[in-house]
């Protein structure tokens, strides 16, 4: 192939790749400012993602507090799993630090059990909380 149809085909194969971006190009009409445009888009994305409006009671956000506490807890005691799994590796037979090992996982996941079942309690109470807020606020 010689220099000038290379040059031909590399065109050829940019028109083609480059074509439908240009055919599907939008163009802005409406009169808003980006300004409102884009507070609008950030009020359709939190709309999408549950964070319409904020409760200021305080059960609430105690509840909203406790939730993320126990998520914390929970990271921590997945860590620790982790860290526990490492030992048991690294021990190469040695007894004591297998027990030492199995102790911490054993610990971490009676921990998790634990932190997951606080977890669901304190989101059914939030919830049943938000639902008898919200029927005596209509």
């Amino acid at each position: 192939m010689n220099k000038f149809s290379k040059i031909i085909l590399t065109l050829i194969f940019s028109v083609i790749i480059l074509s439908p971006s240009l055919s599907l190009a939008q163009t802005n009409t409406s009169t808003k400012s980006t300004k409102d445009s884009a507070l609008e888009q950030l009020h359709a994305g939190a709309n999408g993602a549950g964070l319409q409006e904020q409760s200021s009671d305080p059960r609430i956000i105690a509840s909203r507090i406790i939730k993320t506490f126990l998520s914390l807890l929970g990271t921590m005691s997945i860590f620790l799993f982790v860290y526990a799994g490492y030992l048991l590796i690294t021990s190469h037979g040695e007894s004591e630090k297998v027990t030492k090992a199995r102790k911490i996982m054993t610990g971490a996941v009676i921990g998790m059990l634990l932190i997951l079942l606080s977890f669901s309690i304190t989101n059914f109470v939030g919830n049943k909380l938000q639902e008898s807020i919200n029927q005596t606020s209509n």
